[in-house]
């Protein structure tokens, strides 16, 4: 009964923030595999979306998120894909514990403004992350489209 429809896929990412750093990790996975973003992953059946987040970047990074918040909604449209992604898009300075390393990539801190001329980082960590950072409280919705070469074919994200 269900086969006819295309569920979406939630997405979980988070900014962890220190002083005038953030936490990247290198994909070291398809897709995008190489690239520089945030740690985050795919909720799980079951799972809140906060808790998602926690558990991905526990996974990833070893810190334990004592409190987060939303920064953002982002539909991500496939033109390869019949379901979509939705990116869900959480920031946090709040946490404890000590970075361990994983099988996911390389992690390192990076200051917030150099971030964005990183060699090697994430298009959509470019697009996003100026979001993440100016929102002040606020958070953004929108879409990305995305061609069949998994690059940005182009984006509408504002504010709400």
């Amino acid at each position: 009964m269900f086969e006819e429809y295309a569920f979406n896929v939630a997405i979980v990412f988070c900014f962890l923030i220190k002083g005038d750093d953030v936490l990247l990790i290198s994909r070291g996975n398809p897709p995008y595999q190489g690239q520089w973003t945030v740690p985050g992953g795919k909720k799980e059946r079951g799972e809140s979306l906060s808790e998602a987040c926690a558990r991905e970047l526990y996974e990833e990074t070893g810190f334990i998120l004592e409190r987060m918040a939303l920064a953002g909604i982002v539909t991500n449209v496939s033109e390869t894909s019949h379901h979509d992604n939705i990116s869900f898009y959480f920031k946090s300075s709040s946490f404890s514990g000590s970075l361990t390393p994983s099988s996911e990539g390389e992690i390192e801190w990076c200051n917030t403004k150099g971030s964005l001329a990183k060699e090697g980082i994430s298009p959509f960590y470019t697009l996003i992350a100026p979001l993440v950072y100016g929102g002040e409280g606020r958070v953004f919705e929108g879409s990305i489209r995305i061609d069949e070469r998994g690059r940005i074919a182009a984006s509408h994200i504002a504010y709400l």
